[in-house]
């Protein structure tokens, strides 16, 4: 991707967090980067930074918009832009909006038919992910699929204490949901992702860890489609200290000392378990394995294998999209259903919180 990158401007749009972040990988892998931020804090960087869209397109013509502003300024960020650039070519950061905006975003995007725009959605993209799938055909090929669990966990306390970022419309569904609902599209069947998403909250059950400053804190939903049990968790204070939902089982993992993520796939498949750590992984034992190692146990009858996989899912995602955006095919339709959920679910526990 190198000798291709070279000579591509990519311009991040916040220095925030994500926009940082961004900007090193895109960095890394080849391309020329710009910043657009209004008050972006130390500008001790070699990077330029000008603070309107208008100027980073002045300065030199930009390939791909990255919008790695906070969700709430995404649409304003996007129309910026293509009132700019008409046919700019953008990569947003996920939640892509909020779902009242959807109607607002949809028809802006309608009104600028020559411009692309791709979802950066990096646990679609993950090889540990795809080496799942694959082991579950070649070990357990005529089992059918009973049980698919996802959880992420990481305690961001501290973070917020120091000013990051608050999701106060979706609360805790606004922080790693839409990346386990990437993994649960990963995991099934077409077909069955399709009635999984078309259920309702109510139809099954969801428990909600409510707090009067973060919204909510944790959340564990239960669903069935095609007769496979769905279950997703996610916290973000760590163990759920009201107790108000308790952490799953299944999802009771080492950690090591000073690490509170914990990124977990499980999936059941008649007698065969196949259970996926993504990055960071502890070992049962308190070893850390190296950034971006992932690791895959199968177990079954007569059956115990196990794979590490090093592999970078946020940098496959910044390829594949900067190929989308770039290349002479059209990128995918947007699907927007997973805001939709998040909002839904959200609600599920705030009746009042605005769609």
């Amino acid at each position: 991707m190198t000798s291709r990158a070279s000579g591509t401007h990519v311009c991040v749009i916040g220095y925030g967090a994500a926009g940082r972040l961004h900007q090193r990988l895109l960095g890394d892998l080849g391309f020329d980067v710009s910043v657009v931020d209004p008050a972006p804090g130390d500008r001790s960087s070699a990077v330029p930074v000008v603070e309107h869209p208008e100027q980073a397109a002045r300065r030199r013509p930009v390939d791909i918009w990255s919008v790695c502003s906070p969700t709430a300024t995404h649409v304003a960020a996007v129309a910026d832009v293509l009132a700019v650039d008409p046919a700019a070519r953008l990569l947003v950061e996920k939640p892509l909006c909020r779902a009242r905006e959807i109607p607002e975003l949809t028809a802006l995007l309608d009104r600028h038919p020559d411009a692309r725009l791709v979802v950066m959605d990096q646990y679609r993209h993950s090889q540990a992910m795809a080496l799942l799938r694959t082991l579950r055909r070649e070990l357990a090929p005529r089992h059918e699929l009973r049980a698919l669990r996802v959880g992420f966990g990481k305690d961001r306390r501290a973070d917020i204490a120091a000013g990051r970022f608050v999701d106060h419309d979706y609360g805790v569904f606004g922080y790693e949901w839409l990346h386990m609902l990437a993994l649960v599209r990963g995991a099934l069947p077409t077909g069955t992702y399709d009635r999984y998403m078309g259920t309702g909250p109510g139809e099954y059950g969801v428990r909600v860890a409510t707090d009067p400053e973060l919204t909510s804190t944790a959340a564990h939903e239960h669903a069935v489609a095609d007769g496979v049990d769905i279950e997703l968790y996610s916290t973000v204070v760590g163990p759920d200290p009201s107790g108000q939902v308790p952490v799953p089982s299944w999802f009771d993992l080492p950690v090591a000392e000073g690490e509170s993520r914990q990124r977990h796939v499980e999936v059941l498949a008649g007698p065969v378990r196949f259970a996926l750590d993504l990055d960071p992984v502890t070992l049962p034992r308190g070893t850390r394995l190296p950034r971006n190692t992932h690791r895959l146990a199968v177990q079954g009858p007569d059956l115990r294998r196990e794979w590490l996989i090093h592999d970078s899912p946020l940098d496959n995602a910044l390829r594949w999209s900067a190929a989308a955006l770039l290349g002479p095919d059209v990128p995918p339709g947007l699907d927007l259903r997973g805001v939709s959920r998040i909002d839904a679910l959200a609600r599920t526990a705030h009746p009042s919180v605005r769609s």
